[in-house]
C-alpha cells in the first residue's frame, strides 16, 4: 500500500497512452476509406487491421492496469484514513461534539476513486486533443466539435448547480434515516413493551418519505439533463456527418476524413457526457472530502508522545479541577481538589446532576479539564498515551457496553487472551463460577449479536474487565447498578480485597452501605465540593444536619486562591 502513492504518475502516463491508442480506430477508418478501398490492396488491409488489433489489445491492458492502480490507491486511502477517522470520531463523541463524518465518507471517497467516475475525469483533459484533430481535418468540423463540447460542458455545470444542494440534503437525510433505524433496532425491547413501535415507525416513515422526495427531485433533474445531453450528442453526430458529407461533395474533404471526424467527435464528447452521469458520485465524494476535512480541522490528535512512564503506585491528586460543557460557558465542575493515597478508597456522593460521572471521566482521562490537573503519581493524566494509561486504570462506567467477542476477550479488554489473567480478574470479581455455568463458559459470545445475558451479569463482567491486569487505580461509577443481593455482596468483597492489595479506589454510589470501605467521602452539589472528610464525618453530618457544612479550611483556601474569578467556588 505504501507504493500506491507512487502509482499516480504511472496512472497519468497510462491515461495518456490509452487515449492516444483510442485514435487507432480513427486512423483505421481514415486509411480504409482513403487508401484501401481506392487501391484495393489486400496486404495493406491485412497489416493495417493487424496493427489496429494490436493497439486495441494494448489499450485493453492499459485500461486494466489503470483500474488496478485506482483499486490500489483506493485501498491505500482506506488504510490511511479509516483508523484515524474512527479515532477522531470517538474523540469528538467523548468531547460531546456531533460530527457527521465517519467511515461512510471514507467509503464514498474509495468508491469514487475505484469506480468509473474518476476515469471520466482523467480522460476529460484529452477532449481538446480530439477536437484539435477535428480542426486539422477541417476547421468547420472543429468548430462544430468545439460548439458541442461547450454546450455539453454547460449542461454539466447546470447539472452541478441544480443537484449540488439537493445531493447534500439527500446525504444528510439518509444519515438521519439510517441512524433512526439503528436506534429503533437497538431499542426494540422498549418499543415493544411500551407500545411505541407503530408511532416510532410512523415517524421514521415520515423521515423516509422526505428522503424519497428529495431523491426523486434529484433524480428528475439529473435524468432531464442526462437525456438532453444524450440527445445533443446524437444531434452533433448527425451534424458532423451531414457537414462532412457536404464538404465531401464540395471536394474539401475525403470520405475517410468524414468518418474519422464522427469518431473523433464521439471520443471528444464522451468524457463530458459521462461526467454528467457520474456527477452524483462526484458530489458524494466532494461532500465526503469536505466532511473529513472538517473532522480533522475540528479535532486534533491528543495522544502524547515521549518517554514511557513506569507503572504508577496509584497516588491520585486532583488540583483545582474545572470542567465546562463543550461549546458553552456552563461549568459542570468547579474547583475540585483532593488526594487519594494507595490503599485508600474515596467515595463520591451527591444528588443527580451534581457532576459525579463527569468527575469519573476526568479522573480516567476520557475528558480533558477546562482548568486544573489530574495527577497519577505526580504525572498529569493527559501526559499518558491512552493505551498505556488504560493498562494502569480500571474503569467501570455507568453505561455498560460489552463489545462483539467472547467473555474472555471482553475481560481481556479485546487484547490477546491471557487465560491466567482473565481467570484471576473473574475470580476477584466473584464471577468465575457464574461464567463456567454458561453454555460455552469463557468462550460465550456477547455483544449486540451474542448470547442474551442479564444486566447484572453484564455489570459483573464489566467489573472483571475493570479489574483485569490488577491496575493500581480503579474508578467505579455506580458499580451496584442492576446487581442482586449476591452481586452486591460480591462487590463489597471486591472493594475489601482492593483495599487489602493497596489499590486506589474511587467509587460513586447512592447507597451509603457500599461506602463502608471508604476512607474519605466527597459530597458534590451543583458541581462544587459541598463536603469532604472522613467517612464517619461526612455520613454523620448528612444524617444529623442536612444543611451544607464547610469544606476543610486548608483545601478551601487553596482552591479559592487558584480559581479564576468567573469560576470561584461559593464558600
Amino acid at each position: 500500500m505504501h507504493l500506491a502513492r507512487h502509482q499516480v504518475p504511472a496512472l497519468l502516463l497510462f491515461s495518456l497512452l490509452a487515449n492516444v491508442l483510442l485514435l487507432a480506430s480513427t486512423v483505421y477508418m481514415l486509411q480504409i476509406y482513403d487508401r484501401v478501398l481506392s487501391s484495393g490492396s489486400i496486404d495493406t488491409l491485412f497489416w493495417l487491421t493487424l496493427a489496429v488489433i494490436g493497439a486495441i489489445v494494448v489499450y485493453g491492458m492499459l485500461e486494466h492496469a489503470r483500474r488496478m492502480m485506482l483499486g490500489h490507491i483506493s485501498q491505500w486511502l482506506d488504510d490511511q484514513l479509516s483508523v484515524p477517522v474512527i479515532e477522531r470520531v470517538m474523540d469528538a463523541r467523548l468531547a460531546g461534539s456531533s460530527l457527521e463524518a465517519g467511515l461512510k465518507d471514507v467509503g464514498d471517497l474509495r468508491a469514487f476513486i475505484a469506480g468509473d467516475g474518476i476515469l471520466t475525469f482523467l480522460d476529460a483533459p484529452w477532449t481538446p486533443v480530439f477536437l484539435a484533430f477535428m480542426w486539422f481535418l477541417h476547421p468547420a468540423l472543429g468548430m462544430v466539435g468545439i460548439a458541442g463540447a461547450v454546450l455539453l460542458f454547460c449542461a454539466a455545470l447546470a447539472n452541478d448547480f441544480l443537484t449540488r444542494r439537493k445531493g447534500q440534503d439527500a446525504a444528510a437525510a439518509l444519515r438521519r434515516s439510517q441512524a433512526a433505524v439503528g436506534q429503533f433496532v437497538d431499542g426494540a425491547e422498549t418499543l415493544r413493551s411500551l407500545g411505541m413501535t407503530e408511532p416510532g415507525l410512523r415517524r421514521w416513515e415520515q423521515t423516509q418519505q422526505s428522503l424519497m422526495d428529495i431523491q426523486t427531485r434529484l433524480l428528475r433533474r439529473t435524468t432531464i439533463i442526462g437525456s438532453l445531453s444524450r440527445s445533443l450528442r446524437l444531434a452533433l453526430q448527425v451534424a458532423v456527418l451531414g457537414l462532412g458529407a457536404y464538404l465531401v461533395l464540395r471536394r474539401e474533404l475525403t470520405p475517410g476524413s468524414m468518418i474519422a471526424a464522427s469518431i473523433l467527435l464521439s471520443r471528444a464528447l464522451a468524457p463530458i457526457e459521462r461526467s454528467i452521469g457520474a456527477w452524483r458520485s462526484l458530489v458524494s465524494a466532494r461532500t465526503a472530502r469536505r466532511n473529513l476535512m472538517k473532522l480533522f480541522a475540528d479535532t486534533r490528535s491528543i495522544q502524547p508522545t515521549g518517554v514511557t512512564l513506569p507503572r504508577p503506585q496509584g497516588r491520585l491528586k486532583l488540583e483545582n479541577l474545572h470542567y465546562r460543557a463543550p461549546g458553552t460557558s456552563q461549568a459542570l465542575l468547579n474547583a475540585i481538589g483532593f488526594d487519594v493515597e494507595p490503599g485508600q478508597t474515596c467515595g463520591v456522593i451527591g444528588p443527580s446532576g451534581s457532576g459525579k460521572t463527569t468527575l469519573c471521566r476526568l479522573i480516567v482521562g476520557v475528558l480533558q479539564p477546562s482548568l486544573g490537573q489530574v495527577r497519577l503519581d505526580g504525572a498529569e493524566i493527559w501526559n499518558w498515551p491512552s493505551d498505556e494509561l488504560g493498562q494502569h486504570v480500571g474503569y467501570l462506567p455507568q453505561q455498560i457496553e460489552l463489545f462483539p467477542g467472547t467473555i474472555a476477550e471482553n475481560i481481556a479488554r479485546l487484547r490477546d487472551v491471557d487465560s491466567d489473567a482473565v481467570i484471576a480478574a473473574a475470580q476477584l470479581a466473584g464471577i468465575h463460577e457464574m461464567i463456567l455455568r454458561l453454555p460455552n463458559g469463557y468462550r460465550t459470545e456477547v455483544g449486540p449479536h451474542g448470547a442474551r445475558i442479564s444486566r447484572g451479569q453484564c455489570q459483573r463482567i464489566a467489573l472483571a474487565r475493570a479489574l483485569f491486569g490488577d491496575p493500581p487505580l480503579i474508578v467505579l461509577d455506580e458499580p451496584n447498578t442492576g446487581l442482586d443481593g449476591e452481586g452486591e455482596v460480591a462487590l463489597f468483597n471486591v472493594l475489601q480485597q482492593l483495599k487489602a492489595r493497596g489499590r486506589t479506589v474511587v467509587v460513586i454510589s447512592h447507597q451509603t452501605n457500599l461506602l463502608r470501605t471508604a476512607d474519605h467521602i466527597l459530597f458534590l452539589r451543583e458541581g462544587s465540593v459541598s463536603m469532604f472528610g472522613t467517612r464517619d464525618e461526612v455520613l454523620g453530618a448528612l444524617a444529623g444536619q442536612p444543611k451544607r457544612i464547610p469544606v476543610p479550611a486548608a483545601m478551601l483556601d487553596k482552591i479559592v486562591a487558584n480559581a479564576p474569578a468567573n469560576l470561584k467556588a461559593a464558600e
